[in-house]
């Protein structure tokens, strides 16, 4: 376990973090820091913990907002993979019954 300082808005922490997952930390910094900023330009003047707290709660609305659409976008997914099914076996039935003929 390595321990790594990272600095969000302008404080310093410092983290526990496996070998070699020094990278993802820092990209996981860099978008929490990102969003802090935003934030920040939005409520003014506020104390650091309820910047924290409004950073925690926009980026859970975007978590939330993205397992929506994936949900979404697995159900259309599988709408399409029933319709195909539908559609062989139905072509497969006329197959066997040209075949049945001959």
């Amino acid at each position: 376990m390595q321990k790594l300082i990272v600095t969000l808005y302008g404080k310093e922490y410092t983290v526990n973090c496996g070998e070699g997952e020094e990278g993802r930390l820092r990209e996981l910094v860099s978008l929490v820091e990102s969003r802090m900023r935003q934030v920040a330009d939005r409520a003014g003047n506020t104390t650091e913990s309820r910047l924290l707290m409004l950073t925690c709660l926009f980026l859970a609305d975007e978590l939330i907002e993205a397992r929506r659409k994936a949900e979404g976008s697995f159900a259309e997914e599988e709408d399409l993979l029933i319709a195909a099914v539908d559609h062989l076996k139905n072509r497969v039935a006329h197959i066997a019954s040209q075949i049945g003929r001959a």
